[in-house]
């Protein structure tokens, strides 16, 4: 019966310091993500700056982007935590991606309008 307990015991150890590759993987992707969107978020500021000049422009921007946040974390955030949150990552950080995308193809050939960054 020893032998077994022992064995457990390693078994044990072996899989709490398994963690830390799944962890510092998804981590370190986040991380590359969250600097993507603040890098995205600096450009469009500073195009908005250059093209509008305007300080409402900006406000507005800034408010469309974080109301929904605001008015729908408290109705998603409970049928979130039920879902797969690896799921959940991939397809917010692929819609991101998608939407930067856009934006990126509307810069580059030179079709964007201050409206497009309000939707």
């Amino acid at each position: 019966m020893k032998e077994f307990n022992a064995l457990d015991a390693q078994i044990s150890t072996a899989k709490s310091k398994n963690w830390k590759v799944p962890f510092f993987t998804i981590w370190t992707g986040q991380a590359f993500s969250l600097l993507g969107s603040h890098l995205v978020q600096f450009a469009l500021i500073w195009y908005l700056t250059i093209r509008t000049g305007s300080a409402t422009v900006l406000a507005t921007v800034t408010m469309m982007a974080l109301l929904p946040g605001v008015f729908l974390s408290p109705f998603i955030g409970p049928l979130v935590d039920r879902w797969n949150r690896r799921v959940i990552m991939v397809v917010a950080d692929t819609s991101i991606a998608l939407v930067t995308l856009i934006l990126a193809l509307l810069f580059a050939f030179d079709v964007i309008q201050v409206w497009h960054i309000f939707t």
